[in-house]
């Protein structure tokens, strides 16, 4: 009979879950992957992957580690090129090869990625798509390794096979930059050694931008003359525009920069002044001669003034504006200005951005907390789980934060199956993880069970098993009381995905041994000991006073925000720089994506998972001792 009532009590506790499946069909994944649901696209890459045979089955996997590659996820994408083996056809083996390239980039290693590329050449009867990407990452190596020259003939011969007007434009772009690096003297080699090819035509555009100023009839006459002389390597029309209405002499970097930071009179006035200390170090680390003006405008309290200091900073010859600081600034600034100079926003914004007729771009850049959110998903995701629970406070930010997760969980196809929220800063946990873990319940029916028996029975709280994982929005101190308790509540075998703000930055093992098990993302200046993080954690000027501080954060970022500032245009290409604040590329919509580090607390220290070779982290386990 007490077996029988324990079955009926018990009867529906775990609800029966069907696993969900991803788009099975080669043009479902095809969509995933070009709405950008990179890692959703993978999964169904790789399970077409599963069902297939021979070349078909090749073919799926180098799709399924391509779309790895772009969500970032290298170690899986390594994995995955590791199960294509040739024989292979010439374009699958090419394509092996570019996506060797792509990930020794991603690992830094841009002498193997320069090789990769070129090794990918050997084939013959090559789709232009193909030989475009070959010449793309080829590129991407040879900038990398300072080799202008070899980067600029890579994007010279992919101008030759893009279709898209879009495509070509920011070709262009990067191909302009490149050869900014290239000196007159090699230009006119150049142009003498290869007459009648595009490598000559670009040589000589480049020439007469050098020789003649901008916004001169000179310039104007030159450029005629070259169409005349080159009509088949006439540029786009977006480009020519650039190319006749840039404010700077064309093909340098620019002569003056302005820095709008909201410095005094505002509540953000401290952080505003971490980042103007973190960009003006990095400033002074840049080896190139010929540095660029500085020009810092303080925008004050009222969001505003941005506008008037970004109007300002435009007439006075800035060619590039870094800011302003903040989502209220960044939204005054877009709603009311006309971009007529590149510009680096240091926040994000959802209104739309209205260029003028020079398509001037404007990029994004920000620690926005809802994408690490989005990344703790991914992660999760890497790591097999499938089945979610989200523990998060009742606050606005809260709120945000479990929303940007469960919206990126259901689109990379796993279910949230419990939610819970729980008062900041309060004293009372336990209810609400006893809620979330189904502890209550299980009480409950225990004290049923022993009303109707009329005797006491021994009793073990059992919590929900239909959760892979708990996703805890939480800072340091809320974190610190909640971990234990779910240890407590039968829940220390639960894995527990955070974000930074479970992380103090600090060395405190005495009370973050409380949040051992905790896997969370947070940027390499925060985790990351040595490589060049940690070399120019010893070089920046101020570094020593934002270690293991809360602005700390702060000043990689504005560190970030200056190393972006010379190479956005090579960035948009696809490249990626290797920030303090993260891995970072450029969106084609112009916002900066920052790829982050992980790491698990393990006694009381933060320690890195997963890490690429040769990276430590801050907080290495000392030495074993000698026997």
């Amino acid at each position: 009979i007490v077996a029988g009532l324990a079955g009926l009590a018990l009867s529906g506790c775990v609800p029966r879950l069907v696993r969900p499946t991803p788009p099975v069909s080669a043009a479902g994944a095809r969509a995933a992957v070009a709405q950008g649901r990179y890692l959703e696209g993978g999964q169904a890459y790789q399970h077409l992957a599963r069902h297939a045979t021979g070349t078909r089955r090749a073919r799926f996997l180098l799709k399924a580690a391509e779309a790895l590659v772009h969500a970032g996820a290298i170690r899986p994408a390594q994995r995955e090129l590791a199960r294509v083996t040739p024989p292979l056809p010439g374009p699958l083996m090419a394509h092996r090869d570019i996506l060797k390239a792509e990930i020794h980039a991603a690992l830094r290693k841009p002498r193997a990625a320069l090789r990769e590329a070129e090794a990918a050449h050997r084939f013959r009867r090559l789709k232009p798509r193909l030989l475009a990407e070959i010449d793309r990452v080829g590129a991407q190596a040879a900038l990398s390794l300072h080799r202008p020259l070899i980067a600029a003939r890579d994007l010279i011969e992919r101008e030759g096979l893009l279709v898209s007007p879009r495509r070509l434009t920011a070709n262009e772009h990067a191909l302009w930059r490149s050869l900014a690096g290239v000196s007159t003297r090699k230009l006119r080699d150049l142009a003498r050694r290869y007459p009648g090819t595009p490598t000559a035509a670009w040589a000589r555009l480049a020439l007469a931008a050098r020789r003649y100023p901008p916004h001169s009839q000179r310039l104007h006459a030159a450029l005629a003359r070259w169409r005349h002389r080159y009509p088949k390597d006439i540029p786009t029309q977006a480009f020519l525009t650039f190319l006749l209405g840039a404010k700077q002499r064309l093909g340098q970097a620019p002569r003056a920069v302005a820095l709008l930071l909201p410095l005094s009179r505002s509540p953000f006035a401290k952080a505003a002044r971490a980042v103007e200390k973190g960009f003006l170090a990095m400033a002074r680390q840049d080896p190139m001669p010929g540095k660029p003006r500085l020009f810092v405008y303080d925008t004050g309290a009222h969001a505003k003034t941005a506008v008037r200091d970004y109007r300002a900073a435009v007439d006075r010859g800035a060619q590039l504006i870094v800011g302003p600081l903040g989502a209220a600034a960044v939204d005054q600034v877009v709603a009311h200005v006309h971009f007529r100079v590149p510009t680096l926003l240091l926040g994000r914004t959802h209104a739309p951005i209205v260029h003028n007729s020079e398509h001037v771009p404007v990029y994004q850049f920000s620690l926005a907390r809802t994408e690490e959110a989005r990344q703790v998903a991914d992660r999760a995701y890497l790591d097999g789980h499938m089945r979610a629970a989200i523990l998060y406070p009742k606050s606005g930010w809260g709120r945000r934060m479990q929303r940007a997760f469960a919206r990126r969980w259901r689109h990379l196809g796993g279910l949230v199956t419990a939610r819970g929220s729980y008062k900041p800063g309060s004293t009372d946990y336990v209810r609400p993880v006893e809620n979330l873990l189904n502890i209550s319940q299980s009480r409950a029916r225990d004290e049923r069970l022993q009303r109707i028996l009329g005797t006491p029975l021994a009793f073990t709280a059992r919590r929900r098993q239909d959760v892979g994982f708990l996703f805890l929005v939480a800072d340091a101190p809320d974190a610190r009381l909640i971990k234990p308790l779910l240890d407590y509540d039968h829940a220390d075998n639960l894995p527990v995905y955070s974000t930074s703000s479970v992380f103090t930055g600090r060395r405190d093992p005495v009370y973050d041994r409380d949040l051992d098990g905790i896997t969370f993302g947070d940027m390499p200046w925060m985790l990351v000991g040595n490589g060049r993080t940690g070399r120019l954690r010893s070089a920046l000027a101020h570094a020593h006073h934002y270690e293991f501080r809360p602005l700390g954060r702060l000043y990689a970022f504005g560190a970030d925000a200056e190393g972006l500032a010379g190479r956005l245009d090579r960035l948009r290409l696809g490249g990626r720089y290797d920030g303090l604040t993260g891995a970072l590329s450029v969106r084609r919509d112009g916002v900066v994506r920052r790829q982050l580090v992980f790491a698990q607390f393990r006694a009381g220290l933060a320690r890195l998972v997963n890490a690429p070779p040769h990276t430590h982290g801050l907080f290495r386990p000392p030495k074993p001792a000698r026997p």
